[in-house]
């Protein structure tokens, strides 16, 4: 397919979020489309899957005007969408195979009776193409965030689309899944598939795409092969001015122990765990989705149980049964999905950011300070610089990286001594993640320690003092000085994985 979009206008109101952009993506051919968050991606998006209508300007699929009325017609002429919010697709009680549904187009036509057995061993085939062992029968909820992602990658694959639309694909995943994906993107390119994928990790896009498109404003400002570029000539496309230091780290760590774990385990999801985090360091953990990183720092909240061992915090024993224990033992936890897990939606910007600490200002017959709490998460927001309209306003109407600052915000109202980061710069773009950085950097400077997962292995190198590395529920290494390199991280990360 070759898509082309002329002079695409699309506004809501008196804000004007596409303006007179065009480009074109040809056939086998990768496009990625980048852009700060409000750039206008994903308004372009919807525009191309038939959600929104331009108001003006056209859409030409080979050369000829469409009329994309909404996504069915889309996805009838081949474009196929994997959104970032991909879970909002998946049916969390139906089993793999029947959210794949690889039959459904077919049962649209006619087919009232469906063969359980036929679509399991089709679903089974788009997850083994994929190179993924997922038992298909399995119930979606039971799915790690990476595994879902998957399967919703694996059911578009099953539509053969001619135009694929990726959206931060690789944001629930580790390093080894990453490449799988990318091995998929690159043999659906040598058949002849259109792709358009949108990522903020500038490092995936110079490995997979053919050109390069950034958004600024609802403007492109620059589009070219990938070849002629650099990352800081993108990223000044971006922003509108260079940015010099991708990560922009400050050395804080002390030699003050103030997080002790010793011998914890957590069923089979992980065992035997040592770590200690001294005021002003950030620990870093490496180590592929399911190694048991992401259920150590869940565990280490209360959110799912904590089997055996202990946890000191500045010298003191914490028993952590729930989320409550662990804020009272001064632990506090960035959830990998905001939306789902770290805040409310429907709420306030001002009550989002105020939740967790709402103790504070609630009497002894549970009356509520507005006033003093108004003020406290004013001055936090107003420190790590949340962009809102109003305080108002719900969280749900920010951008993603103010939505993110705001989750920063609620655990900084509660003045942590521990701060547990799962994927923290998840989906948010370059000036954001600047920024998201700040924050930790000013954490860091007033002694927090930080344990910090993420799957943007320069990330995590950059930004960790040290790393440990976990395998199949273990630490198997200790990085510290020069051996933090992504080389390092991968090679103990993977050795003895299927």
């Amino acid at each position: 397919m070759r898509l082309q979009l002329d002079d695409v206008h699309k506004s809501f109101g008196d804000n004007n979020v596409l303006r007179g952009v065009s480009f074109e993506v040809g056939p086998g051919e990768v496009v990625a489309l980048v852009g700060e968050n409000g750039a206008g991606k994903s308004t372009l998006t919807r525009v191309v899957s038939g959600a929104h209508q331009p108001d003006g300007g056209q859409v030409l699929i080979d050369g000829e005007p469409a009329v994309l009325k909404d996504p069915q017609a889309a996805m009838a002429r081949g474009i196929e969408v994997i959104y970032q919010e991909f879970q909002q697709n998946l049916f969390p009680h139906l089993s793999v195979a029947e959210n794949m549904h690889v039959l459904d187009r077919e049962n649209r036509f006619g087919r009232l009776l469906v063969s359980k057995r036929r679509m399991a061993e089709a679903a089974d085939k788009a997850l083994r193409d994929l190179d993924l062992d997922i038992d298909v029968r399995r119930p979606v909820r039971s799915l790690g965030v990476a595994e879902r992602q998957m399967v919703e990658i694996a059911k578009a694959m099953t539509h053969a689309p001619a135009l694929l639309i990726l959206d931060e694909p690789t944001a629930a995943l580790d390093e080894h899944e990453s490449r799988q994906l990318f091995a998929q993107v690159r043999r659906l390119r040598a058949a002849g598939v259109s792709v358009i994928y949108i990522s903020h990790r500038l490092d995936e896009v110079f490995q997979l795409a053919d050109r390069i498109v950034v958004l600024r404003d609802g403007r492109v400002t620059l589009d070219q092969a990938t070849a002629s570029l650099t990352p800081g000539r993108v990223v000044t496309a971006m922003v509108g001015e260079a940015v010099d230091d991708f990560y922009p780290k400050e050395d804080h760590a002390t030699d003050q122990v103030v997080l002790e774990v010793r011998d914890a385990h957590g069923g089979a999801d992980f065992r035997g765990i040592d770590l200690t985090v001294r005021a002003g360091e950030i620990l870093g953990i490496g180590g592929v989705v399911g190694c048991g990183r992401s259920a150590l720092l869940r565990a280490l909240f209360g959110l799912q149980p904590l089997t055996g061992g202990s946890v000191n915090v500045d010298g003191s024993p914490v028993r952590i049964r729930d989320p409550r224990e662990a804020i009272a033992g001064g632990i506090a936890y960035l959830s990998p999905d905001r939306q789902a897990e770290g805040l409310c939606m429907d709420l306030s910007v001002e009550a989002n950011v105020s939740l967790a600490a709402l103790g504070r200002f609630t009497s002894a017959i549970d009356v509520v300070h507005r006033g003093d709490e108004r003020a406290a998460a004013g001055a936090v927001m107003s420190d790590l610089r949340v962009r809102a309209a109003s305080p108002a306003d719900p969280v749900g109407s920010l951008s993603g990286g103010n939505q993110q600052k705001a989750l920063f915000a609620k655990w900084v109202m509660t003045a942590p001594r521990v701060l547990l980061m799962d994927e923290p710069t998840r989906g948010v773009d370059v000036g954001a993640k600047t920024e998201i950085y700040r924050i930790i950097n000013k954490l860091t400077a007033d002694g927090v320690a930080v344990v910090l997962v993420s799957s943007d292995l320069p990330e995590l190198v950059a930004m960790s003092d040290r790393v440990v590395v976990m395998r199949e529920a273990r630490i198997v290494a200790e990085l510290t000085g020069d051996d933090v390199n992504e080389h390092s991280i991968l090679e103990h990360a993977l050795v003895g994985a299927a």
